[in-house]
């Protein structure tokens, strides 16, 4: 036990990597309200339709009420302020008040909104996940690098990122777990149904890319291929470093993909910041532009 808590003591998290996560789960978001109109996606008519109505009784509870800055002032007034807390986030500066201010505005557009999808989820999740990190981290600006010895902040600060890590895992197992109930998967043929759907698939230039696939039988290569790195991916959390490591650029592009056939673009710029978080535990992504300038530098 002793080793447990010098390790969690030791490990030092607050580092620029952070900064990079904070600012892909406030860019998300930011793009969802820049794209959005308010009249469609928190609508108080929906409370007419039939599954709306339970959330629409829920986010008028006190005290949500009293803490939703879209319903303590006009919706565009808040809107503005939401959008100024995300852009805040974003600097990097001041991470134990822009931590709070994170949260207050994600839980304020989550319980505002009727329509949402997952990477707006996300970001309320991990703003509530992140807040003892931001709380726990002693630099002024979190784009800075900074060298920090033992202390009882790191021991905070790490079992947050463990409970990220874990919410990582659980997330991916929820959405293989649940694939495998379907017959569409279980056949192997869900990636041609998703793909191909005259509504919700693939751009048509890429449909007919995808079908001189998807219509051949490796389309359940594909299919229980998704299957199978989601259940990697949740296994993950108990790999070491450097093996998570080698599964950071198979995930973005498998995520890539999913952007490019169902144009989900603001949760596949919130699962970055997650998969930052989840597999990069030796900040292996700072490292990544020395790299690039290395290598442009010896080509010279």
């Amino acid at each position: 036990m002793r080793a447990i808590i010098d390790y969690l003591k030791n490990r030092n998290i607050h580092t620029p990597k952070l900064a990079i996560a904070r600012f892909l789960l406030a860019f998300g978001l930011l793009l969802t309200l820049c794209n959005n109109d308010l009249d469609i996606i928190a609508n108080h008519k929906y409370d007419k339709i039939k599954g709306y109505t339970i959330r629409h009784d829920q986010r008028r509870k006190f005290p949500l009420e009293s803490f939703d800055l879209f319903m303590v002032m006009d919706p565009q007034n808040a809107k503005v302020v939401v959008m100024v807390f995300l852009v805040l986030v974003m600097t990097g500066f001041l991470p134990q008040i822009t931590g709070i201010l994170n949260l207050w505005a994600c839980f304020s557009l989550h319980n505002y909104m009727t329509i949402y999808n997952g990477g707006d989820d996300l970001a309320f999740v991990m703003s509530a996940l992140l807040l003892p990190i931001c709380l726990t981290d002693p630099r002024i600006n979190t784009w800075k690098q900074k060298n920090i010895g033992p202390s009882q902040r790191n021991i905070v600060a790490n079992i947050a990122i463990i409970a990220i890590q874990l919410q990582a895992a659980i997330l991916y197992y929820d959405a293989g777990y649940a694939k495998m109930f379907t017959w569409q998967w279980q056949e192997g043929t869900a990636v041609y149904y998703y793909t191909s759907h005259y509504r919700l698939g693939a751009p048509d230039w890429l449909k007919h890319i995808n079908e001189m696939m998807t219509l051949t039988p490796m389309v359940k290569l594909f299919t229980w291929g998704v299957l199978a790195f989601e259940m990697v991916l949740v296994a993950a959390f108990f790999f070491p470093s450097k093996w998570k490591r080698k599964l950071i650029i198979p995930a973005i592009f498998f995520h890539f993909l999913i952007v490019i056939n169902f144009g989900l673009i603001t949760f596949f710029i919130s699962i970055l910041g997650l998969l930052l978080l989840y597999l990069d535990d030796d900040d292996y992504c700072l490292k990544i532009p020395g790299k690039i300038k290395s290598f442009l530098t010896a080509k010279k």
